[in-house]
């Protein structure tokens, strides 16, 4: 399973001509689609009707878990710190490209021996 095929944090020029590949697989990839809908959207008091006025459909995040070294899960986090980051995925068999922001990271070690960690990174990709 590879759902990101590449990100690109904007950080080189380099980076804008050859987009990186994460090193390591992900444990764990959720992508959801959402639609964003204004704070008057509700239901009628009179009919009890729904009234929705969406404010932008189809926005895409990524669920994603890592599991590595303290290499890899360094160089992750290197590939991710930017505050937009230019994403190419997989959704449904087809390439979808799209600027995105990560959330907060957690990262979780889960075993130390002779000085070296395993950790387990997790973070969501939120459409811009």
């Amino acid at each position: 399973m590879r759902p990101i095929i590449s990100i690109d944090n904007g950080s080189s020029a380099e980076a804008v001509r050859y987009p990186v590949t994460p090193c390591i697989e992900p444990l764990k990839c959720l992508i959801t689609r959402s639609d964003i809908y204004a704070d008057s959207t509700g239901r009628s008091a009179e009919t009890g009707r729904l009234l929705q006025y969406p404010v932008r459909e189809g926005i895409y995040s990524i669920d994603l878990e890592y599991l590595g070294t303290d290499t890899e899960i360094k160089d992750m986090e290197r590939l991710i710190s930017g505050t937009q980051l230019t994403v190419h995925f997989l959704y449904n068999g087809d390439e979808v490209t799209a600027v995105m922001y990560p959330s907060d990271r957690i990262n979780e070690t889960e075993k130390i021996l002779n000085n070296q960690g395993r950790h387990r990174l997790s973070f969501t990709l939120v459409e811009v």
